[in-house]
């Protein structure tokens, strides 16, 4: 019975150290996919912020072409929703082109 114990308490201590060493491994493993995760947040934070710029370039080359219209009628004396209705362009991008055209005199 002596070696029966001796050889169950040696399987039983075996089982801890194998136990022992995957929680160790279990821990690196979450820790490297929280590190990955944050990688990819990061990831589409920089696509998000990509897009939303192309967008704004696209923008300001769509008002580029209709700048001078739009400040002739408002030098004239237009309201931005008069020029808004005439030229048939959203309220949001009349205000967009006054702002380029402060930036584009104040160089």
């Amino acid at each position: 019975m002596e070696m029966m114990d001796m050889t169950v308490l040696a399987l039983l201590v075996l089982l801890v150290i194998v136990l022992l060493i995957l929680l160790n491994k279990n821990g690196k493993l979450s820790s490297e996919n929280k590190k990955l995760n944050e990688i990819l947040s990061v990831k589409d934070i920089t696509i998000a912020n990509y897009e939303a710029s192309r967008v704004a370039v696209s923008d300001v080359i769509e008002n580029f072409s209709s700048l001078e219209d739009v400040m002739t009628l408002i030098n004239a004396g237009e309201s931005k929703v008069s020029v808004s209705e005439k030229l048939d362009i959203p309220l949001s991008k009349i205000e967009l082109i006054i702002k380029f055209d402060k930036l584009k005199n104040k160089k």
